[in-house]
Parts: C-alpha cells; sequence; structure tokens
C-alpha cells in the first residue's frame, strides 16, 4: 500500500471514532437534560402544597418553565411554550391536551394579572404538569 492509502484510511478511521464518540456523549447529555428536568419537577412539588400564596404563584411560574425546556427539548428548538405547545396536540389525549393549556393559561394569569392561586389549583396545576412534562420526556 502507498503512504497517501494509508494515511487516507487513517484520517478517515479517526473522523469515524470522533464522530462516535461525539454521538455517545450527546446521548449522555440529552438523558442528563432529562434527568434534571425531572427531578428538579419532584422537588417542586412540596412548594405547590405550601399555605403561602407566593410559594404556590413561583412554584407554577417554575413548572411552566420546565414544561418549555421539555417541550424545547422535545422539538430541539428554542421556541416558545406557547408556540411548541400548539405543535404538542398530537402527544395528548383532547382532553389532557386542553387542560395542559388551561394551566398554560393559569401561568400566564399569574404573570401578567398577578392571580393568587388557591391550594386546590396548585395541586391540580402540579399533577397535570407531571403527567405531561414526562410523557414529552419519554
Amino acid at each position: 500500500m502507498s503512504d497517501p492509502l494509508i494515511l487516507t484510511i487513517i484520517t478517515l478511521s479517526m473522523v469515524a471514532l470522533l464522530i462516535l464518540f461525539s454521538r455517545l456523549n450527546s446521548s449522555k447529555s440529552i438523558a442528563r437534560r432529562k434527568s434534571t428536568i425531572l427531578k428538579k419537577l419532584v422537588e417542586l412539588k412540596p412548594h405547590t402544597e405550601s399555605e403561602n400564596d407566593y410559594e404556590r404563584k413561583d412554584a407554577i411560574i417554575r413548572l411552566d418553565n420546565m414544561l418549555a425546556k421539555a417541550l424545547n427539548h422535545k422539538y430541539r428548538n428554542s421556541s416558545s411554550c406557547g408556540f411548541n405547545l400548539k405543535k404538542a396536540n398530537k402527544l395528548f389525549r383532547k382532553d389532557t391536551y386542553q387542560k395542559l393549556w388551561d394551566v398554560h393559561k393559569l401561568r400566564n394569569e399569574i404573570v401578567h394579572k398577578d392571580e393568587l392561586v388557591t391550594l386546590k389549583e396548585s395541586k391540580k396545576a402540579y399533577h397535570i404538569y407531571k403527567l405531561c412534562i414526562t410523557r414529552i420526556l419519554k
């Protein structure tokens, strides 16, 4: 074999190894990101059950941010939560999808109108966010 041929084979082998290593590292990063989102989801549950109105409001906002991150991950984009929610209608049953929109609207009312959230609403919202975020990240 000639030197240029051997050099070409070695170069192509190195490129193939680099691509393989990159893909393996990327899948670990994706798994880590999913795990982080799910861990934070569990950590927020006590905040949604708090007697403190502001703690519940903050928890709903943070849950919606987690939904946005999960949707960004699912669709591999950086679009807004509302934009990605429109794309997500095929992921859920119609009633679940409507409930997800309802809790997203609740978050918007908290942020834009400074609405208070009852303990019952907060618990219900957590349940819906958890169900949907978990399904999105599967």
